[in-house]
């Protein structure tokens, strides 16, 4: 019988990861795309401190995020423990525990088994044991430079620094593979093929890169007294 436990355990965990990697896939598609109006307007095409804050906001809470997501302390949730848990007790996403879990009454027959052989092999029983390891050592490698910047850069301030620096490439290479993965075991766990990370918008965000952020001065004075604080502001002394 298939540990329930585990088993719930494992789909709670994956749930917070899956909100992590979405949210790196949809900041990531907010940048590069704010990023590409700048390159497209030459108005804006000019150096600013505004640039560099943006740019220094996405990569720390980028990278921090993926540093979370590769950690292997037993007192966190990370993918590489979400890994490590399931090659634990293989059985637990077995083909049998697989198809008990489907209470689909609908579908044709045969079709759960056919899900499962495309998803893991055709006629095998459980996962292999050596593609997870191949996951976690090829997740390890693809985030490596980004978790040694954080550790020394972000997290603390490294004595001595490694001098080799990540670059957008390599955070963008993270963001693949974690999406790549997260499909194959967000299938394996729950059933759910996923096609696309990125939400789908309600609305147009890029609205507002439609109107002028800075208003004449003469037509829209405010007195100091009618703005609101924010708790950050009134926090500080």
């Amino acid at each position: 019988m298939p540990d329930n436990a585990l088993y719930e355990r494992v789909k709670s965990e994956l749930n917070r990861i899956y909100g992590d990697v979405r949210a790196l896939r949809t900041n990531q598609h907010v940048f590069w795309e704010v990023q590409r109006m700048i390159h497209e307007n030459p108005n804006l095409r000019k150096p600013s401190t505004f640039y560099g804050w943006m740019g220094q906001m996405y990569v720390g809470t980028m990278t921090a995020t993926i540093r979370r997501l590769i950690d292997t302390r037993r007192d966190t949730v990370s993918f590489v423990r979400l890994l490590e848990q399931i090659k634990a007790d293989l059985s637990c996403f077995s083909r049998a525990a697989y198809k008990s879990r489907c209470t689909n009454q609908h579908l044709p027959d045969g079709y759960v088994d056919a899900d499962y052989d495309s998803l893991v092999g055709k006629g095998k029983q459980q996962p292999d044991k050596q593609k997870i390891d191949d996951d976690i050592s090829e997740l390890k490698r693809r985030t490596e430079i980004l978790k040694i910047f954080v550790d020394e850069r972000i997290a603390h301030s490294a004595v001595e620094q490694e001098q080799e620096l990540p670059k957008f490439q390599d955070l963008d290479d993270a963001i693949d593979y974690l999406e790549e993965i997260l499909k194959w075991y967000n299938h394996l766990i729950t059933g759910a093929v996923v096609s696309n990370l990125l939400p789908s918008w309600l609305y147009d965000w890029k609205e507002i890169f439609h109107y002028p952020w800075i208003q004449d001065i003469a037509d829209n004075e405010v007195s100091s007294s009618t703005v609101p604080s924010t708790g950050l502001a009134s926090g500080c002394s």
